[in-house]
């Protein structure tokens, strides 16, 4: 029950999806890797598999290690490890400076959580919003130090060992990581009896142990949670939905997930299990069928505001972005992101049915395929099986005369991530509406489309990012994060009573 404190953005992947064994026979051959203990093999491998996928490594005028450097100190470093664990937390810290979210190490969960949960106002002030019932009186209060250490200082500790996009991602994120008690294990601020002591504003302390998660149920858990009493809508935990105010001429669309039905069967294309049966499938709901009928109902009602929510959207297909921008501004207009893909031997055994259709098309162009390059997937004019077919499921709004002329707001949030922070920057690059919320913690030309590793000789398992998506305005490369034109942090004092301050922006105005 607990383990629902902790969000998607953690690297505890999902265990369903195909992971890719390491291989290559060159690194196998190697002295280094004969004489090296289990721990030292799948390093290599690992080492071998980052330089050669992903995308920074291939990139000119990007800052990236010296892996000649690295593979010698990574190699002596791991003479002496002792354990998966140690060696997973090395690996991860090896890609946290790539400042890429997602490319990761899956960690690994033993079952014991921290059952604490902090809200962070700002990078400075963390404030206790969960904990066992025991301690519940120090809900609310300000956390000022962590093992004896001030509170920053050791939520600062964690940084090499997450992977975010800028320090937004890290901040909202780190609370979640924290939880887990094997996130501890090679602290430096870990105490010898595993236990975590807080110190409150209000002078007292508190020591908290590690528990498993079958100890916990919901009645020993206190929360500090406030309703959000200005919210005009339940929240749904549908993919997306509307609700429309005809008092405001205004329309709520809160998108929340880039999933719908017909990308379950964009997944089947590529090979991919999506675990529905027929009959489960049909009840998904289509997004552009979706999206004609909520325009049609703003133009029925005279809506003159609409308002998309993606606050909580952690991102998926890509696609349905793109669908709803153009009802937003005519297709043949936009600026759109762009893509490099770096293929490799990992992309090739990840997806063997477009490698082979990549190399058809190099060949047909007179192009030579080189693994370990940057290439734009879209290299060639004419529109292929798979092109064709994805253009048939995810159907763009052609009229001119459906296109929303009215005013259109985004709300930005924390969660906002992958897909759905696409979404955002391509609305700010086309000038389409007015971003509200919170600074993102995604960067705006960032990294992506995962492909699945696992290592043989300790299986650790991770993902790593094939694709440098590039923001419509390649004049800002660089930026790292997106700053909203309204501004409207949440706050501890928002939080604490209650209040929505996009909502309270919006209703107020």
């Amino acid at each position: 029950m607990f383990l629902l404190l902790i969000s998607s953005s953690l690297t505890l992947l999902a265990q369903e999806d195909a992971y890719n064994t390491l291989v290559n026979p060159e690194v196998e051959n190697s002295e280094l890797y004969r004489d090296g203990n289990i721990y030292q093999r799948d390093f290599l491998l690992f080492a071998d598999m980052l330089e050669n996928t992903h995308p920074i490594f291939a990139e000119t005028g990007r800052r990236h290690y010296d892996m000649d450097s690295l593979t010698r100190t990574g190699y002596q470093y791991l003479v002496d490890c002792e354990s998966d664990d140690q060696l997973k937390q090395y690996l991860q810290s090896i890609l946290s400076p790539l400042n890429d979210g997602h490319t990761k190490v899956s960690m690994s969960f033993d079952g014991k959580i921290c059952p604490f949960a902090l809200f962070a106002d700002g990078d400075t002030a963390f404030y206790l919003t969960t904990i066992t019932k025991e301690f519940s009186a120090e809900l609310g209060h300000r956390v000022t130090a962590i093992n004896g250490k001030p509170t920053r200082e050791v939520i600062e500790s964690f940084r090499p060992l997450m992977s975010c996009d800028n320090d937004n991602h890290f901040i909202a994120s780190v609370n979640n990581y924290m939880q887990l008690k094997t996130a501890w294990d090679y602290n430096p601020y870990r105490r010898p009896d595993d236990m975590l002591e807080f110190q409150f504003d209000d002078g007292n302390t508190v020591l908290l142990p590690a528990v498993g998660q079958e100890e916990l149920s919901e009645d020993d858990i206190e929360w500090f949670y406030t309703p959000k009493s200005n919210v005009p809508f339940k929240k749904s935990s549908k993919y997306f939905s509307y609700n429309i105010m005809p008092e405001k001429q205004l329309c709520y669309l809160r998108f929340s997930q880039c999933v719908d039905r017909n990308t379950l069967r964009m997944m089947e294309m590529f090979g991919q299990s999506h675990g529905m049966t027929e009959e489960e499938l049909a009840q998904v709901p289509d997004f552009g069928e979706f999206l004609q009928e909520m325009f049609s109902e703003m133009r029925r009602q005279g809506v003159k505001t609409l308002m998309v929510d993606v606050r909580y959207n952690g991102g998926g297909n890509s696609m349905l972005c793109d669908q709803l921008l153009s009802w937003l501004k005519p297709v043949d207009e936009m600026r759109e992101t762009s893509s490099l893909i770096r293929v490799s031997k990992l992309w090739e055994t990840q997806y063997p049915d477009l490698a082979k259709d990549y190399k058809e098309k190099f060949q047909k162009n007179g192009m030579a395929y080189r693994l370990g390059e940057l290439f734009d997937p879209d290299f060639v004019e004419e529109e292929g099986e798979i092109e064709k077919k994805m253009s048939e499921l995810f159907v763009m709004n052609q009229s001119r005369d459906s296109l929303f002329t009215g005013e259109v707001l985004f709300m930005l949030g924390k969660d906002t991530f992958s897909s759905a922070g696409l979404l955002i920057t391509s609305a700010i690059d086309n000038g389409i509406g007015t971003i509200i919320g919170e600074n993102s913690t995604f960067a705006p030309s960032n990294y992506g489309d995962i492909l699945y590793w696992e290592l043989p000789n300790t299986h650790t398992q991770g993902i790593i990012s094939h694709k440098i998506f590039v923001r419509p305005d390649a004049s800002k490369p660089y930026e790292n994060a997106i700053i909203p034109d309204i501004p409207l942090p949440e706050t501890w004092e928002d939080y604490r009573d209650g209040i929505d301050p996009c909502w309270k922006w919006v209703m107020e105005r």
